[in-house]
């Protein structure tokens, strides 16, 4: 029950923020963009690599995804991938930093911009993308072997599941100028 409240109380915080700004979903030369430049966010280009595990928490600094540093303010414009794929934290994390669809520069999504994809998914749709995926970089918390990851359920419940479950979602993101 109390996890419940906590999902509620997190995505009515996220929609009053969505409903206060103007975050947009941009398709430029074929590119499925966010701009969250009118919300908090950050220009400082986030992380792509870790020093955690799928059993570990990474160090909490600037220079790692999975970290609470990393995950403070969305970057104030990222392009999605097309492509979602599926696979264990690790992998997803390698796989973004590898990624070269025009270009590299890939990562995975923290988990407040996991949520805020989640909130324009409806626009993300119109835009052309397709799959939905909720894994993110950042870790839960505990042990580190967990991460959050936002469930497309209607209700974008956002749940702790185990970076070794190779049935989690993900879709790479890439910071723009």
């Amino acid at each position: 029950m109390m996890r419940n409240i906590k999902t509620l109380c997190m995505i009515l915080v996220c929609l009053t923020a969505t409903v206060g700004y103007a975050q947009e979903v941009l398709v430029e030369d074929g590119k499925i963009i966010i701009d969250a430049s009118a919300i908090p966010h950050t220009r400082v280009k986030k992380a792509r690599a870790t020093d955690g595990t799928n059993t570990k928490r990474g160090t909490n600094n600037a220079s790692n995804i999975s970290s609470v540093v990393s995950d403070d303010k969305v970057y104030y414009k990222f392009e999605l991938s097309q492509e979602r794929f599926t696979g264990f934290w690790l992998f997803a994390v390698t796989r973004c930093i590898n990624l070269d669809e025009n270009g590299r520069g890939w990562r995975l999504p923290t988990y407040k911009e996991a949520a805020l994809i989640y909130i324009l998914w409806p626009e993300l749709t119109k835009a052309g993308l397709t799959g939905v995926a909720g894994g993110s970089g950042t870790d839960a918390g505990g042990d580190g072997t967990t991460l959050p990851y936002v469930t497309y359920d209607d209700n974008g419940t956002i749940q702790r599941v185990d970076k070794r479950r190779t049935g989690n979602y993900y879709r790479c993101i890439r910071d723009l100028d």
